[in-house]
């Protein structure tokens, strides 16, 4: 007895994949991989690429007043810098180099690497979902503005607000807290957004 498997087209793929529980499966785990891959430059790259695309959106496509597209470009790209600045945050308060880590043994320096980890890999993976569902709704991106522009700020926005607001105070305030140089802060930071020129 002969089986006869179902056979789908790449048009038909092309409509139904969002309905395909592998893709998702698949999607999410290249998701992990690539967040876990690139260092924060890249995705601080990414979110520079959206804030030039979003002002392209509202100046030049949209043809809103110069004001505008600032205001607009700041709330849509407000979620990616929040937590850009968390993940940036945990670089330097759950570094493994600090005296108060480095000093710690066994299961308490594994938990702390854990922490770091997810800290800086949950925003990178948030920012690199976002990057890639404008690159593919890339024309209706284009032509539609920010569905809560007009509206009230959300509780979202403004806990991404609070959140990027805390993550530049404490970034600020990171040596006299942690009791480390400027330079040491800065090397850390190098290390993460551009490793090739440490």
């Amino acid at each position: 007895m002969k089986l006869h498997y179902p056979q789908i087209t790449l048009r038909q793929f092309a409509f139904a994949y969002e309905d395909l529980p592998a893709f998702h499966a698949a999607y999410f785990m290249l998701m992990i991989v690539f967040a876990g891959i690139f260092d924060l430059g890249f995705f601080g790259v990414l979110i520079v690429a959206h804030i030039v695309l979003d002002f392209v959106k509202y100046r030049m496509i949209l043809r809103h007043k110069i004001a505008h597209p600032l205001f607009a470009v700041f709330r849509e790209s407000l979620a990616d810098i929040a937590l850009f600045m968390l993940a940036v945050c945990a670089v330097v308060y759950l570094n493994p180099m600090l005296p108060s880590i480095a000093v710690l043994t066994g299961s308490r320096q594994v938990h702390i690497i854990i922490m770091r980890g997810l800290a800086v890999l949950l925003p990178k993976f948030s920012i690199l979902h976002h990057s890639l569902r404008i690159v593919f709704n890339a024309k209706e991106y284009l032509h539609t503005p920010y569905s809560q522009l007009h509206a009230h700020w959300s509780l979202a926005e403004c806990i991404y607000l609070s959140i990027l607001v805390l993550s530049i105070f404490t970034l600020i305030l990171a040596p006299i807290i942690l009791g480390i140089h400027v330079s040491e802060m800065q090397t850390m930071l190098m290390r993460q957004l551009i490793p090739w020129k440490v």
